[in-house]
């Protein structure tokens, strides 16, 4: 089947797996973690496009490492993305306070 990424999402995607690969076997069980997360982003969220789901999930792997790289904690990361997903979907209008 013929990939559905943009030429430039593929040579991102390449980099990343080449360095995933050369970490070798230590990320095996980040692989069964990953399978999981897509899978239930497949249940979850079945009238979306899985190449929509996985631009989507590529841009919060880059986001995090990048958040962690400058000293972010795990609690700081997930209020960060929860923060960013009630701007992207807020209804118009409706201001959303945070909980």
């Amino acid at each position: 089947m013929a990939s559905r990424l943009t030429p430039r999402e593929r040579e991102e995607l390449a980099v990343v797996l080449a360095a995933i690969r050369a970490a070798g076997p230590a990320l095996d069980a980040d692989r069964a973690t990953a399978v999981e997360i897509a899978d239930l982003a497949r249940t979850a969220l079945p009238d979306i496009n899985e190449v929509e789901i996985g631009r989507v999930l590529f841009f919060v792997a880059a986001a995090v490492r990048q958040l962690a790289s400058t000293g972010h904690d795990p609690l700081a990361m997930g209020n960060v993305f929860t923060l960013a997903a009630i701007d992207l979907t807020a209804i118009a209008g409706d201001e959303a306070e945070p909980p």
